[in-house]
């Protein structure tokens, strides 16, 4: 990896990213946001990645959020041709994958303080991994800016709505633990285990084959909200696309041989 803004190396299938400014704690400035937004278009468009994974450079932080010393004194901006791949959609919703339609899995190894933008980027994420000393906030109230980038929208999803609330309304900060315990984060690991613990999830879904991956995750996100009858409806639609897919057959035939299916990839 080079040392950029945004470090993007790929192995086994897996894209690792890493946000890449330690000495402002992973904060991220217009020119990082960008540079994460053509990251992700990257992971989308490699048809030899099946899954992507963001941590922070060094174990402070994650990314402590949107650098508000730059908003403060005024854009900075390295390539001013930089054309959005999405339009009507700010460069914050872009770099937390908003309209970008990534359907590969995304994993959040959580290393430190998310706090902010950051706590936005790992919500976006399909699952989050933390270490004892992950820290996650809303913080933006406590400044006079809404919980955005998604994070408003995504914890009244995710976790119970009292919870959700006091995140939102208050900025205060929770633990990793206290993470766990109302599901921000599917688990807590210790740092030297982190990258290695979501590279063994990463490699789980790789062997599960490309097209249920992707058609599930799509399916998950599509039926949330929608009433139960809907969702099943939809579920239907979505396991005959699965049905119909070479992955099906493959896997289907392994089972029947009691062997371990070899999914095909381009």
């Amino acid at each position: 990896m080079t040392e950029e803004l945004i470090q993007y190396e790929v192995k086994d299938r897996v894209a690792y990213l890493t946000i890449n400014r330690p000495e402002r704690r992973n904060s991220f400035s217009e020119n990082t946001r960008r540079k994460l937004i053509d990251s992700w278009m990257d992971f989308k468009n490699d048809d030899e990645i099946d899954v992507a994974i963001l941590t922070g450079a060094g174990n402070i932080a994650f990314t402590a959020g949107s650098d508000l010393r730059e908003i403060a004194r005024g854009l900075e901006i390295e390539n001013p041709d930089w054309q959005p791949p999405v339009g009507n959609i700010s460069s914050i919703g872009l770099a937390a994958m908003q309209g970008l339609n990534i359907e590969k899995p995304v994993i959040a190894a959580v290393n430190g303080y998310s706090l902010g933008f950051g706590f936005a980027l790992a919500l976006a994420c399909d699952i989050r991994i933390a270490t004892p000393n992950a820290r996650f906030a809303a913080s933006e109230v406590k400044y006079g800016h809404m919980a955005g980038g998604g994070q408003a929208t995504r914890l009244a999803k995710m976790i119970p709505m009292g919870w959700a609330m006091e995140l939102a309304l208050t900025g205060d900060q929770i633990d990793a633990e206290t993470a766990l315990r109302i599901g921000v984060v599917n688990r807590v690991v210790p740092e030297a285990k982190l990258i290695e613990e979501c590279t063994d999830i990463a490699q789980r879904m790789i062997e599960c084959g490309p097209t249920v991956v992707r058609e599930t995750k799509a399916f998950m996100y599509r039926s949330l909200g929608l009433p139960l009858d809907e969702a099943l409806d939809l579920e239907g639609v979505y396991y005959a696309r699965i049905q119909a897919s070479e992955d099906y057959d493959i896997g289907t035939t392994a089972f029947a041989d009691k062997t371990k299916p070899q999914f095909e990839r381009k």
